[in-house]
């Protein structure tokens, strides 16, 4: 049988399960001739020319590719009188068998014949994947591959921007947008809902997305510092889809903090040292400074002893430490070591900050004690009084 009379032509067109509207050209002495088809949504056109040296003259012949679900259309003729049956070989074993996809069998047609299927995975093709297409005829020369693509089913996506929300402050809101982007042509409502962890308030506004595509609103507040997190969830009719947004709330808060940590002051005299309130996390308000000295002795005042914190920038106040008598009775300062507690307050907000002083020399060894002082000078005055009483009493002796 000469390859002339064996000269089988056959065109597979694969739809979206949508009937198919075409027209062949009249040339068809082109082995890879252009099909003309209606609707646009064709997904492939394959024109096979067959002969017993293989599909379009090639062994094996060109790749067909499909998707499960597709409407499968075969057109073809046959110019010989030989009985020519396209079938897909799922086992290999070169003929068309009972479950296998086979168009009928012609022996000689002027016209094209079609044969239409749906192809689908687990009813009359066992998986995706690659199979063997053969012509019965000639099974093991007028073969090609028959490759089985999943379906790709419209969905969407959901997206979160920032994908993080906080430090925020609490009692403050915080927000984030949420996308909906349709996949594969996907056209349908989308409803939102937002599921917040304990402790967390949370709303999504708009509830519903319509046409697969658009943004809402996520907002979130809490009353209590913490790590927190939202997941909001869409649902479709393709399923759902959710993304989790972590929130951080934080309380608005100051810091406190000396100049330096110690001080020397010697007895009589005063120094200073500078207090610096800094905000955190967005805080703003007065500040009241106080103190604590122990053991008593030293002064400390403040300039100024209250301070409005601003949440842009520190803000300072001078604090001063005296080891002078403050009247003319008074008893003055001992030499020694103090601790001195200087707090701020605003609020239910309290913070500290500690100062070591030390009265005299900062060595330790420093002057005597005022009482030694005192005492020493009074025991001086008796001795040079009673030396003058006694140098009296002998002169009038010898005279």
């Amino acid at each position: 049988m000469t390859q002339s009379k064996l000269a089988t032509i056959i065109v597979l067109i694969a739809l979206a399960n949508i009937s198919l509207t075409s027209s062949i050209s009249s040339k068809t002495n082109s082995a890879n001739q252009s099909l003309i088809a209606s609707p646009t949504t064709i997904h492939h056109t394959f024109w096979l020319l067959g002969s017993v040296v293989g599909w379009n003259k090639t062994r094996p012949g060109p790749l067909v590719t499909v998707t499960d679900g597709d409407l499968v259309t075969i057109m073809y003729n046959s110019s010989d009188f030989a009985p020519h049956t396209w079938f897909i070989d799922v086992n290999n074993d070169n003929v068309p068998d009972n479950g296998e996809i086979s168009s009928a069998t012609v022996a000689s047609s002027a016209t094209f014949v079609n044969f239409t299927f749906t192809l689908k995975v687990g009813t009359n093709i066992p998986s995706t994947g690659d199979f063997t297409y053969r012509c019965s005829f000639h099974p093991q020369m007028m073969f090609g591959t028959f490759r089985v693509q999943a379906s790709i089913a419209p969905d969407f996506t959901i997206n979160a921007n920032p994908t993080t929300i906080g430090p925020l402050n609490t009692s403050v809101a915080g927000t984030s947008t949420i996308t909906v982007a349709p996949i594969n042509g996907f056209s349908g409502a989308v409803t939102l809902a937002a599921s917040p962890s304990s402790g967390l308030n949370a709303t999504v506004f708009p509830t519903t997305i319509s046409g697969g595509s658009g943004t809402a609103t996520l907002s979130v507040n809490s009353t209590a510092a913490g790590s927190y997190s939202v997941t909001v969830t869409g649902t479709g009719s393709s399923g759902t889809h959710s993304v989790v947004v972590p929130v951080t709330v934080v309380t608005p808060d100051f810091k406190i903090a000396l100049g330096s940590s110690s001080l020397t002051v010697a007895p009589g005299s005063s120094k200073s040292v500078m207090l610096t309130l800094t905000s955190l996390n967005g805080f703003s308000g007065t500040v009241s400074l106080t103190y604590a000295i122990s053991p008593p002795g030293p002064q400390v005042t403040f300039n100024p002893a209250s301070l409005v914190v601003s949440s842009t920038s520190p803000t300072s106040s001078t604090v001063s430490l005296s080891a002078a008598s403050t009247g003319a009775y008074s008893t003055p300062v001992a030499q020694g070591s103090y601790n001195v507690t200087v707090t701020g307050t605003s609020g239910s907000l309290v913070h500290s900050a500690t100062l070591s002083l030390t009265v005299g020399s900062s060595s330790g060894v420093g002057g005597l004690p005022s009482s030694v002082i005192i005492g020493g000078g009074i025991a001086v005055a008796i001795a040079v009084v009673a030396g003058i009483y006694v140098l009296r009493r002998k002169t009038k002796t010898k005279t």
